[in-house]
């Protein structure tokens, strides 16, 4: 005897509160449904259902097993689309959420690539620096730059990104030297507040990881806010190094501190635990763990 049977057609006589109604929608016969319901309350050592002659009632325990009994049966017919899917091609719709700055320069282009792959997939790209709750909004996938605080959800680490410490050549022309991390308390620092650790920069000294507080009277919760006031002159920038390699590249910022530079942060495909992957998502994450392989 089928278990999943079993649920779906307690399911059904929960819903209608009846043998018979449950037994057509279910296409079988009454005697059938109530055999199954024997058959699930005897399992379970429990009665599931209070019966009369007019209506089938759940008991207190056959309301608690309920809701768990309906994701159960949720997830299985969501396992068996998947398991379709996986000898076909992924299907359906993608909704993802990712940070201005690396949506812009990365996601929006591997997305086209992506969707150019797997053309019956539609997918939805916000774009946004704040705090996207993925269960209340809906949202299958974010991709997060960074450390993760979020128990409620999982991650993989899909690349590394760099982060380098630089500045103008107008602002460093002016500027006391910089050698060595601890020369920073003598400069103008931008802060970046999507960092978790803001003021409180890291670097690499005799081999140890070591962590300077420093000041600085321009704080900006934007990478390229950031990137943009290092252009102007306004101060010594830590940023991810995607934001300004171009500008170091063209020599209108200085990378500085090389030799003490180790920090990296990781880049996450975040998604919802309370339910497994669907095939769409798992492509999409193998895809930009592939994309983000090489990322510097």
């Amino acid at each position: 005897m089928d278990r999943i049977d079993l649920l779906k057609t307690f399911l059904k006589v929960a819903d209608t509160g009846s043998f018979t109604a449950a037994a057509e929608r279910l296409d079988m016969t009454p005697q059938l449904a109530s055999k199954y319901i024997r058959a699930l309350e005897s399992e379970l050592g429990a009665q599931l259902f209070h019966r009369s002659t007019r209506r089938v009632n759940m008991t207190e325990t056959g309301a608690a097993f309920y809701d768990r009994c309906a994701r159960l049966v949720d997830d299985f017919e969501e396992l068996k689309a998947d398991v379709r899917q996986d000898h076909c091609a992924p299907r359906g719709q993608l909704r993802l959420t990712a940070p201005h700055c690396f949506g812009g320069k990365y996601l929006v282009s591997a997305l086209a690539d992506f969707s150019a792959e797997y053309p019956e997939i539609s997918a939805t790209l916000d774009l946004t620096d704040r705090y996207v709750n993925l269960l209340d909004e809906g949202v299958d996938l974010a991709i997060r730059v960074g450390s993760l605080e979020d128990s409620t959800l999982l991650a993989r680490q899909i690349g590394m990104v760099p982060v380098v410490l630089c500045a103008s050549p107008d602002y460093l022309e002016n500027a006391p030297d910089l050698n060595s991390p601890c020369d920073l308390e003598h400069h103008a620092c931008i802060i970046d507040t999507n960092f978790k650790s803001q003021n409180k920069w890291t670097f690499l000294v005799d081999g140890q990881p070591v962590t300077y507080q420093v000041e600085g009277r321009l704080k900006v919760n934007s990478a390229n806010g950031a990137r943009i006031l290092a252009l102007k002159g306004q101060g010594v920038s830590l940023s991810l190094h995607y934001m300004v390699e171009d500008d170091i590249k063209a020599g209108r910022l200085v990378s500085l501190l090389t030799d003490y530079m180790a920090t990296k942060l990781a880049i996450n495909a975040v998604y919802p635990h309370t339910r497994h992957l669907t095939a769409r998502v798992r492509r999409f994450i193998d895809f930009m763990a592939d994309r983000c392989k090489h990322l510097k």
